[in-house]
C-alpha cells in the first residue's frame, strides 16, 4: 500500500520555516509522530490483507478445479490494494494536519501545501477507483462529506492561527475525513473492504468443503491433511478482525487529534495505547 515512509518522515521540517526550528517537543509532536507510526502499521496491515485476499482467491479457483475440474474463466478483481488505495493518501492528510499542529505548537509556522494538495488529489483518484470492485462501499453522500473533510484538512494554515485554534477549527473535518476512511474498511463486517473480504473468506471455505466432498479424488489420508490445513490457517488468523482493528485505530485519531491541539497529554496516551493494540494484532497476522 504505502509508496515509502521516508517521504513523510522528511515533511516535518517542511511544514515550517526554510531554516529548520528546533525539534517541536510536547502533546502535539507526540501526537505527530504517533500518527505517523499508524499511517506506517496500517500500510502493513492493508499490505497483509491484500495477500491474504490474494492467496484466498487463487487457492479457491484450484480447489475448484481440483473438485470438479473446472476453470474459472477470470478471478474477482482484488479487494485490498483498491481501498489501500484511498487510505494511502487519506492517511497522508491526517498525518500532515497532525504534523501542522505539531510545528504550530513549537512556534513556526505551517506549510505542506503541496503536499496535502498532491494528496487530495490522489485521494480524489482513488475514490473512483472503488467502482471496479463490486461491493457495498460508501454512499455519494458519505464520500461528499468525507471529500469535504478532506479538502478542509488540505486548506492552507490561516495567517496567524495557532494549533489550538487550527485544531479546534477543522476538527469537524478530521471526523468527516477519518469517518469516510472507516466506511471504506466497512463499518461493519459485511461493508466496505471488510465485506469484500468476507466474501473472498466464505468462497474459499466453500471451495475447501467442496474438494473434502469429492471422495472420489482424495483419500482418507489427504482429506484428513487437507482438513487440518484449512483448521490450522482458520484459528491463525481470524478473517475479519485485522481489517476491524483498522476501523478502531481510526477513531482513536480523531479526539487525539483534538487532544493534541488543546496540548493535554491524554490524547498522546490514549493514542499510544490504541497504537499498541493495532501492533499487537499486525505482529500476529500471517
Amino acid at each position: 500500500m504505502r509508496r515509502g515512509l521516508v517521504a513523510l518522515l522528511a515533511l516535518l521540517p517542511l511544514l515550517g520555516c526554510a531554516v529548520s526550528p528546533p525539534t517541536p517537543q510536547g502533546p502535539a509532536a507526540d501526537h505527530a509522530r504517533l500518527a505517523i507510526a499508524a499511517d506506517r502499521a496500517i500500510g502493513q496491515m492493508i499490505d497483509h490483507l491484500a495477500a491474504r485476499e490474494r492467496v484466498e482467491v487463487e487457492q479457491a479457483a484450484s480447489l475448484r478445479f481440483a473438485a470438479a475440474a473446472t476453470v474459472q474463466r477470470a478471478l474477482p478483481a482484488p479487494a485490498a490494494p483498491v481501498a489501500g488505495a484511498v487510505l494511502d493518501p487519506g492517511m497522508d492528510l491526517v498525518v500532515i494536519a497532525a504534523q501542522r499542529l505539531a510545528v504550530l505548537s513549537g512556534g513556526a509556522p505551517a506549510g505542506g501545501d503541496a503536499e496535502a494538495a498532491a494528496a487530495l488529489a490522489r485521494l480524489e483518484a482513488a475514490l473512483g477507483g472503488l467502482r471496479a470492485v463490486p461491493g457495498r462501499w460508501p454512499s455519494d453522500a458519505a464520500r461528499r462529506r468525507g471529500l469535504d473533510g478532506f479538502r478542509a484538512l488540505a486548506a492552507p494554515v490561516p495567517a496567524g492561527a495557532d494549533a489550538a485554534t487550527l485544531a479546534a477549527a477543522r476538527q469537524g473535518a478530521l471526523a468527516a475525513a477519518v469517518s469516510l476512511l472507516q466506511s471504506v474498511m466497512g463499518d461493519d463486517a459485511r461493508a466496505g473492504l471488510r465485506g469484500v473480504l468476507a466474501q473472498r473468506h466464505e468462497a474459499w471455505r466453500e471451495a475447501q468443503r467442496g474438494l473434502l466432498a469429492t471422495g472420489q479424488r482424495l483419500g482418507p489420508a489427504e482429506r484428513l491433511a487437507l482438513w487440518n490445513r484449512v483448521q490450522a490457517a482458520l484459528a491463525a488468523d481470524g478473517f475479519d478482525l485485522p481489517a476491524a482493528e483498522v476501523v478502531r485505530l481510526l477513531g482513536a485519531l480523531v479526539p487525539a487529534h483534538a487532544a493534541a491541539g488543546a496540548g493535554d497529554p491524554a490524547g498522546a496516551v490514549a493514542l499510544q495505547a490504541a497504537l499498541a493494540r493495532f501492533q499487537s494484532v499486525l505482529a500476529q497476522a500471517r
